[in-house]
């Protein structure tokens, strides 16, 4: 008999994806699974019509937030497997073989995750901060590239689509709560400081709806930056994406010593060049030029501020 899943998923706001994804839930293709919703906010109309529709578990958790919400639903089950995602992505019908077939190549795996990619149906703007995250991808664990098929040991997978054993979930304390985002960074990161085993899945996917607007977009990247900076102030964890704010301070610097030692225009000569370096980069696309940077300003913003705070 094939090992039971229980698959978790915290719900708030976002009519729209919300119905998608417990539509692709409901066509999940694996043999024993249970769905747990957890109402951190549903507005009541959207929730009466869940319960209509579906015989999912609901559970209630007070708008507690998305870490408290999976810590409630994991004691709610007696499933050995729970598989996170979020309420804006949809999932194939396979994605629970896919996550398990993690640990069945690697038995010593207490966690499995995979890969994101954009919906079809997703806007023109979508798909433009899909290909900034992308790009950037490498600095935050966050989207791999998934041009390797085989299943390989990593340091961390995101919560919108990720497994874990149920007992060292619980015994090691699940998500911390309070922290969102970055929940999902902290509790691997205290996962493989005890040497366990986190792996990969290229083949593992979910269709992840992206910011569709240039605010909620920027409110993203502030947040993501605010739980870097806190991360990195409470918890001492330091990631690639710390290059970032680290190249800004380099130019900060060398921008003061070219006025004291008079070569400023080297250095305006310097910043153009690598303006036109990046500009290349994202494919001499200037709109998403203009978004990446919006969004680093943002990112900056939100992590100077969980560093100082």
């Amino acid at each position: 008999m094939e090992k039971k899943i229980c698959v978790i998923v915290p719900m708030k706001n976002g009519r729209e994806y919300i119905l998608k994804c417990l539509c692709s839930l409901a066509n999940l293709d694996y043999p024993n699974f249970e769905v747990i919703i957890v109402d951190d906010g549903i507005e009541k109309q959207l929730l009466e019509k869940i319960k209509e529709q579906y015989s999912f578990k609901i559970l209630r958790s007070n708008s507690q937030g998305p870490s408290y919400a999976r810590n409630l639903a994991a004691k709610h089950t007696d499933a050995e497997f729970l598989a996170f995602t979020d309420a804006d992505c949809v999932v194939p019908p396979n994605w629970l073989r896919e996550l398990i077939r993690g640990f069945e190549k690697h038995p010593q795996a207490i966690s499995c995750g995979g890969s994101q990619q954009l919906p079809e149906d997703a806007s023109k703007f979508e798909r433009k901060v899909f290909f900034i995250m992308k790009k950037v991808g490498f600095f935050a664990d966050y989207m791999r590239r998934t041009g390797n098929k085989n299943i390989i040991e990593v340091n961390h997978n995101p919560s919108c689509n990720v497994m874990y054993r149920r007992d060292i979930f619980l015994r090691e304390g699940g998500f911390l709560e309070g922290l969102w985002p970055g929940e999902d960074v902290e509790l691997d990161y205290r996962l493989r400081k005890k040497g366990y085993k986190l792996v990969f899945n290229p083949l593992c996917v979910v269709y992840h709806y992206r910011p569709q607007t240039l605010y909620s977009f920027l409110a993203m990247m502030y947040r993501y930056g605010l739980a870097t900076g806190i991360l990195t102030r409470k918890f001492r964890i330091f990631r690639k994406i710390h290059i970032i704010p680290a190249i800004f301070l380099l130019i900060g610097i060398i921008f003061i010593l070219s006025i004291v030692f008079n070569f400023f225009l080297l250095f305006l000569l310097l910043m153009l060049l690598g303006i036109g370096l990046i500009l290349i980069y994202f494919e001499k696309d200037i709109f998403i030029l203009f978004l990446a940077g919006i969004g680093l300003f943002g990112w900056l913003g939100g992590f100077l501020k969980g560093v100082i705070s």
